[in-house]
């Protein structure tokens, strides 16, 4: 009888279950993402063997990890070790590809006899790369070739493979030439240990914490199981896609709620029989979790299918490999279950708490008549008859308006961190001077790295008056993750718009001025210490500039950031005060000819060019589609059940005289009053979502979002065309029934 219960509705049935589904897709797709990502770096850390890597203590992520190569030879020494070898990561942007892996070992070292060369030899000299096979082959790249990176042509002597994507989508360069290229001399990001015996691992762990207190020792395979990051990713992907899920349960509640009213009058037949009220409950339960589970199933189908095209992405390449486990279907299934179960819950219990005679006597919405004339009135009145039906349901009404109103609603909170960062990074950049100096090839700007040289020839030229140096980071410090930190000279131009509001402007290098919301969240007041990367800093202000990713920082002199996290002689970038603004053209034509590994742009356009939003952007729209589809459903739905509770009514005004093209008017009038309605809840949603994630202490200040007119007014329009679009086929078969089937119509 459940079967037959859901079969009875076929086209609701399979809305629902494609509503679910969607729900089931986005939590498998961005929870398979982040395991993806997690399991990748793994695998670069554990897939040559090592027992124990060593990191920078307090470095936030194994990218910006730096570690002197002197450390190398004393881990030689230590009693149980086999072998050491140092890797330097990095994370480029090439004509291929926007995110290029690139490894770097020394030849001589074990960790480079993973890359296993299938075509050619291995490096052995100066400006040669071994790529990986998978870039060799998308790229059309042979043995003898030569490839860029850093605008450096590299000669390709092999081919490699590693049985990894991950690994086998990049490149392998020498550790030197790494050190000179990406400007971090004497550096790796981290060294890999392989001891004499496995059960010789924990002494040694306790010897390498003793002796280096400033680094991190951890066995391979569980360094990113306890990484910020990791906890970051996860969040990050269950929490987007449990809203996406909410929306399917929705629309799951809103089905069985209009199965139970329409089969009003055959629960009451059955209650009547003698069926108690446990059994109608576990019927209409039973139907529900039916349909949650069928939509479980082709959820996880569709997850794993978004997963594979999302891998084909140059974005993404080799990153999603394994993302997709056994754990995470039985997760998926499990909520798909537990949507079920709630989204059947209240009509279950309301179908078991039907009267026996009194469902038999129902007749549903439309049994009351009117007059030819009521009908005729009730089109002209205020709102009309479209308020008056979509009213009528006011439950319905109510779960299919919040059903759309979550999809909405993520589509405006996503949409406006995406401006939000847009924003703040043009006014990093704005208050600086007139023009931004950006790397060309750098993946991210807390990885770039331009030579001091540029900012010295800069300064010379006639039309600059003023240039600031700035150093971009993301540390880690106790109580807070994440920590951006930025390094100015305290005499530069761009350090003016810190205002300080307690205390007094940075001037020696081991003091820093700190922002009002990290001194907030951080406890910290004038005359504190803070500990960073291992320094101690004292707080001689703290500041304020209106910009949230600024607020939430710290800064200190440029030259001691420099020193403390290992870039001598670098910025991320410049910014550049004209005498004349009218001359900006004329000097980015001089900069970008004099050095072509650097992008001179405009300071109020420059954060559109960085790859970081650019990936943003393209993550948000991939999460809106997404919620925007469940949303669609969501209405069609609603809108499909209305006219199958009303299709003697839509009967009864046909025999009296409406045209086709008036029925569809009206069920698509109703479609769009809700769609207005669902935008405005969505707005609000979406707002006050966005507003609580500010309010997470570690991360939050940097998703401060900015809600504008065109954002909003995309919202609404997005609103009414899943009203249009919801209410098409349902207005179409509504205006398909013909008068005297719809008047028998039971």
């Amino acid at each position: 009888m459940i079967l037959k219960g859901l079969l009875r509705r076929k086209t609701r049935t399979l809305l629902t279950l494609v509503g679910i589904a969607i729900g089931v897709a986005a939590v498998v797709a961005l929870s398979g993402m982040a395991e993806g990502f997690i399991n990748s770096f793994s695998t670069i850390l554990t897939s040559s063997g090592a027992d124990i890597i060593v990191t920078q203590a307090d470095s936030p992520d194994i990218l910006f990890s730096a570690v002197d190569d002197v450390v190398g030879p004393q881990i030689a020494v230590i009693p149980g070790v086999k072998a050491v070898s140092g890797i330097q990561l990095a994370m480029v942007s090439t004509a291929d590809a926007p995110y290029f892996f690139v490894f770097a070992l020394d030849p001589k070292e074990f960790g480079i006899r993973h890359y296993r060369v299938v075509k050619g030899k291995s490096i052995a000299g100066p400006r040669q790369m071994l790529l990986g096979q998978i870039p060799a082959r998308d790229y059309h790249k042979k043995v003898g070739d030569y490839y860029k990176i850093q605008n450096i042509s590299f000669r390709i002597v092999g081919i490699y493979e590693t049985g990894e994507n991950v690994e086998e989508n990049g490149a392998v360069i020498s550790l030197k030439e790494a050190q000179e290229i990406f400007k971090k001399p004497n550096q790796v990001a981290f060294y890999q240990i392989q001891v004499e015996r496995p059960d010789l691992v924990p002494t040694v762990l306790k010897q390498l914490e003793h002796r280096f207190p400033k680094l991190t020792a951890s066995r391979s395979a569980n360094y990113m199981d306890n990484s910020q990051e990791t906890m970051m990713l996860r969040a990050m992907g269950w929490f987007i896609g449990l809203l996406a899920m909410l929306a399917g349960g929705l629309v799951m509640m809103n089905t069985m709620l209009m199965s139970v009213f329409e089969r009003t009058r055959e629960i009451g037949v059955l209650r009547a029989l003698g069926w108690r009220r446990g059994r109608v409950l576990r019927m209409i339960l039973g139907e529900a979790l039916l349909l949650s589970l069928a939509g479980g199933l082709l959820g996880n189908a569709m997850g794993v299918a978004l997963l594979a095209w999302a891998n084909q992405l140059p974005v993404l390449a080799g990153f999603l490999n394994n993302a997709y486990s056994p754990t995470l279907f039985l997760e998926a299934m499990l909520i798909a279950a537990a949507l079920g179960a709630a989204g059947g819950l209240y009509p279950a219990w309301r179908a078991a708490g039907l009267q026996p005679v009194e469902a038999m006597r129902y007749e549903g919405t439309s049994a009351k008549s009117r007059t030819k004339n009521e009908w005729e009135r009730g089109s002209f009145l205020v709102g009309g008859m479209a308020l008056r039906n979509v009213l009528r349901q006011r439950t319905r009404t109510l779960l299919t308006l919040l059903a759309i109103g979550v999809s909405v609603g993520l589509v405006v909170a996503l949409g406006g961190m995406g401006e939000g960062l847009i924003e703040q990074m043009s006014a990093i950049g704005s208050q600086s001077g007139d023009l931004t100096i950006t790397e060309t090839k750098a993946s991210d700007i807390s990885v770039a790295a331009i030579d001091d040289k540029v900012g010295r020839y800069v300064a010379t030229l006639p039309a600059v008056q003023h240039v600031s140096g700035m150093l971009i980071v993301i540390a880690s410090a106790p109580g807070m993750p994440y920590l951006l930190a930025f390094g100015y000279d305290p005499t530069c131009f761009a350090i003016r718009r810190f205002a300080i509001t307690e205390g007094e402007r940075l001037r020696n290098p081991h003091e820093m001025i700190l922002g009002k919301i990290a001194a907030k969240n951080l406890h910290k007041r004038v005359g504190d210490n803070f500990q960073m990367v291992g320094s101690n800093y004292r707080i001689v202000g703290i500041y304020e500039t209106g910009v949230a990713y600024e607020d939430a920082a710290g800064v200190i002199s440029l030259q001691e950031a420099q020193r403390l996290f290992k870039k001598p002689n670098q910025v991320s970038m410049y910014g550049i005060k004209l005498k004349d603004p009218g001359q900006a053209d004329s000097v980015k034509k001089q900069i970008e000819s004099r050095f072509s590994q650097v992008s001179v742009s405009r300071s109020t356009e420059f954060a559109e060019k960085l790859n970081d939003m650019n990936t943003f952007r393209i993550m948000t729209n991939t999460l809106s589609f997404i919620s925007i589809l469940v949303g669609g459903v969501g209405m069609m739905n609603a809108m499909l059940m209305s006219v199958y509770e009303r299709t003697r009514e839509i009967g009864t005004l046909r025999a009296l005289g409406w045209k086709r093209r008036r029925v569809v008017g009206m069920i698509l009038s109703e479609s769009l009053l809700l769609s207005i309605l669902s935008g405005l809840a969505g707005i609000a949603l979406g707002v006050g979502l966005g507003t609580l994630i500010t309010l997470e202490p570690s991360m939050g200040s940097f998703l401060k979002g900015s809600y504008t007119l065109p954002l909003l007014s995309q919202a609404m329009i997005i609103a009414l065309v899943l009203g249009g679009i919801g209410g098409l086929y349902p207005a179409w078969r509504a205006s398909s029934l013909s008068p005297i089937e719809a008047l028998r119509y039971e």
